[in-house]
């Protein structure tokens, strides 16, 4: 794993990378890879910094289409997922709250 990127828990019991196009990447237990490059260290809940800036400060945050990041604009082709995952703290600095839903959609 990638501190600051967001991965999702499979049936092998791995950690792969997000992807808001799949449910099978989108839907089940996801978590922010902490500094711990092993895969042990995983933020289920809590404030995290990403690897990237994902909005502006107070947006809801939602899994991107692009693999493992998250967004603030809600991904919008046909099969995507939205999930929403947590809130931007910080503009220019990954900062985020992350609280990933138990809910998802699949866009139409």
């Amino acid at each position: 794993t990638t501190e600051g990127k967001i991965y999702y828990y499979n049936s092998s019991g791995n950690w792969v990378e997000t992807d808001a196009d799949a449910a099978a990447s989108s839907t089940g237990l996801i978590a922010v890879a902490m500094a711990n490059s092993s895969g042990k260290g995983m933020l289920l809940k809590g404030m995290v910094t990403l690897d990237h800036d994902p909005g502006t400060r107070g947006d809801i945050l939602y899994l991107s289409t692009t693999a493992s990041q998250a967004t603030s604009t809600p991904p919008s082709g046909t099969g995507d997922i939205v999930r929403v995952i947590g809130y931007c703290l910080d503009s220019s600095n990954g900062q985020i709250y992350f609280n990933p839903s138990n809910d998802h959609i699949v866009h139409a």
